[in-house]
């Protein structure tokens, strides 16, 4: 079951930092990438992308994950959870292009996967053909190969444009209200870099996760073309599924918070330090006093500014400093 997702063609910059970009809600951008010199080339076939991809090939080694065809191109843990389910490569991107393109027709194959590639370092050449007018020059690029696999569900903590260039590609989305039906595995040790579901989409088991039924009631489906690109604001959760022989997809992550900020999965984890290991009655209550002060529309409006501390809205860079410094380093309140 899924449910509708916004589509939006002739998309300008005004139109996007207006109506998208803050909105909270994914939004299929319809064909914003149609232009590329890479879609062309894909729109061709398979080999015509290839040839693309090695004309920018630097001969620098890049890190391609390798999963067994076995594991029918889940990246995923290991059976014990002590590590991963593939193994990383060092390889020039030609020769993964090769890799890729050696597995078409194949009913089942090794899944080969080059990730979140910075374009700037390692295909330099390729910058000028991947523009992308909804955002500051200053968002870079990066490169995602790979042939038949699947992403598992995962959340990012930045906005992100996700441009689909070739192959067939599929995005399932969850809002961020659905965490507890997803079933979050660690937060500081995943195959993405940033906490997965362990909950399987492909083969759920509602007895193990009785809850993931919820979440895929609420579940958004993008199915792209080439030239397509998806806005995914942050923390909803994505699962993706990619087929073809070689699949490309670029990407731009950006942050639309102040630079200064406190790292909230820092801040994420000295709250679990903090709060978990209390008697649920003082737990109860410093859930309405973070409520409060931490989500609520102005704590501390009552108050003159130069005495709100923290929760003062306009804190100049060198109050963010200071107060950084002395609630990360300072004593023990109580």
């Amino acid at each position: 079951m899924s449910n509708p997702i916004r589509i939006v063609e002739n998309i300008d910059r005004a139109t996007f930092d207006k109506d998208i970009r803050l909105g909270g809600q994914p939004v299929i951008l319809k064909g914003i990438a149609a232009h590329w010199p890479a879609v062309k080339a894909a729109n061709a076939s398979p080999k015509a992308l290839g040839d693309y991809l090695r004309r920018y090939d630097t001969g620098v080694a890049v890190k391609a994950s390798v999963l067994p065809k076995e594991l029918e191109g889940r990246f995923f843990y290991n059976e014990d959870l002590t590590g991963l389910n593939y193994q990383t490569h060092g390889r020039p991107l030609s020769f993964i292009v090769g890799w890729c393109l050696s597995t078409m027709g194949q009913a089942q194959s090794e899944a080969v996967y080059l990730q979140a590639l910075p374009v700037a370092d390692f295909v330099p050449g390729m910058a000028a053909d991947l523009d992308m007018p909804l955002l500051d020059a200053g968002v870079r690029p990066r490169l995602w190969i790979g042939n038949t696999l699947r992403t598992q569900t995962h959340f990012d903590y930045t906005s992100n444009i996700a441009v689909h260039v070739a192959g067939e590609k599929v995005f399932t989305l969850f809002p961020p209200d659905q965490t507890g039906n997803l079933y979050p595995g660690p937060l500081d040790r995943s195959p993405a870099g940033v906490p997965i579901s362990m909950a399987s989409l492909e083969a759920p088991d509602p007895q193990r996760y009785p809850q993931l039924a919820e979440a895929q009631a609420h579940a958004l489906t993008a199915r792209l073309s080439p030239g397509d690109g998806l806005f995914i604001p942050p923390l909803w959760w994505h699962h993706v599924q990619t087929t073809g022989p070689l699949n490309m997809l670029v990407n731009y992550w950006w942050n639309d918070a102040r630079p200064d900020l406190i790292d909230p999965i820092a801040a994420l984890h000295i709250a679990g330090l903090a709060f978990r290991s209390m008697p649920e009655a003082q737990r109860k209550a410093w859930r309405e006093m973070m409520d409060y002060f931490v989500f609520s529309g102005d704590p501390t409006g009552h108050l003159p500014k130069h005495i709100r501390g923290a929760f003062n809205p306009d804190l100049n860079p060198q109050e963010m400093a200071q107060l950084t410094s002395f609630f990360l380093g300072g004593p023990k309140r109580f």
